[in-house]
């Protein structure tokens, strides 16, 4: 029997530790088919949109390890071979803001260096590359020590897109996991006005007719709109829990839930459990609350 995966998020080790899993990877055909450059996914807390972000990951980025061994027995794989030869090709870049919880902006801006600092450092290659420039590895390095000026964390991921595009020779994916956590927090807390600035230049920058962008999607709870932190970008869709699109890859569909008792033998639990956690339509399709 498969356990389950309370409180897990990461895909890998969901496939690799025979958890159970419900197969959302047709997300990463329709990812890719869309005709959005940029995608943002607003979704209901624990509905699944990290291990989502984190499988799309596992797909996309180009890598010292194969890891197409993870997809071999989901639908995605069963697709054309294009799909299947995009498996691993793409510079990636990651960033989840769902632990920025800070009691004011100070602890809060050091929280968001140090996200942008690790992802610098898992492309450290980079310094040593040719393509750089001094002054870009310098800044590159002041980066990673947290010593960088306020506009250069701002503009710190469109850079990276410029650095990775030329070093792999493919624009980059740029994936955002719960973009509006600090936002959120900033509300709460009294420095909203500071977060929303940083957060609206820093993603303006690299979502905004940035020519080394492939394909960008961001998770969250809610869209900030009012303030306009997404004011301007081009090729720019929210796919809400109105839209039909997407609508079956965050929660768990009601064929998802049947399959999920069936496999563990309590079928007559069926009742009780849709009483319990039925009650969502996202589109026209019923979803179960998965948490």
């Amino acid at each position: 029997m498969k356990k389950l995966p309370v409180g897990i998020s990461d895909f890998k080790r969901i496939i690799e530790e025979y958890y159970y899993y419900a197969d959302k990877s047709l997300f990463i055909k329709d990812v890719i088919e869309i005709g959005s450059t940029t995608m943002l996914v607003p979704r209901p807390r624990r509905f699944g949109k990290t291990l989502s972000i984190m499988m799309l990951k596992y797909f996309f980025e180009k890598t010292d390890n194969d890891y197409s061994y993870l997809f071999k027995d989901l639908a995605i794989w069963k697709e054309e071979q294009k799909y299947r030869d995009m498996q691993g090709k793409y510079p990636v870049i990651f960033l989840t803001f769902k632990d920025v919880k800070s009691s004011n902006w100070e602890r809060c801006y050091s929280h968001l260096k140090r996200l942008i600092a690790n992802e610098y450092k898992r492309h450290d290659y980079l310094i040593k590359s040719e393509l750089l420039k001094q002054q870009d590895k310098n800044i590159f390095e002041k980066v990673i020590n947290l010593d960088a000026e306020q506009v250069d964390y701002e503009s710190a991921l469109l850079n990276l897109s410029k650095y990775l595009t030329e070093y792999h020779g493919k624009k980059v994916i740029v994936l955002i996991d719960e973009y509006d956590t600090p936002i959120q927090e900033g509300y709460l807390q009294d420095y909203y006005k500071q977060i929303v600035e940083f957060m609206k230049n820093m993603l303006g920058a690299v979502l905004k007719d940035n020519v080394f962008l492939e394909k960008a999607v961001l998770t969250g709870i809610l869209r900030v709109a009012k303030e306009s932190i997404f004011t301007g970008l081009n090729n720019f869709k929210v796919y809400s829990i109105l839209k039909e699109k997407f609508s079956t890859y965050f929660g768990l569909t009601e064929n998802e839930v049947f399959d999920i008792v069936k496999y563990y033998g309590i079928e007559h639990e069926m009742e009780e459990i849709k009483s319990w956690y039925n009650g969502y339509v996202f589109g026209s399709t019923v979803i179960y609350n998965p948490w």
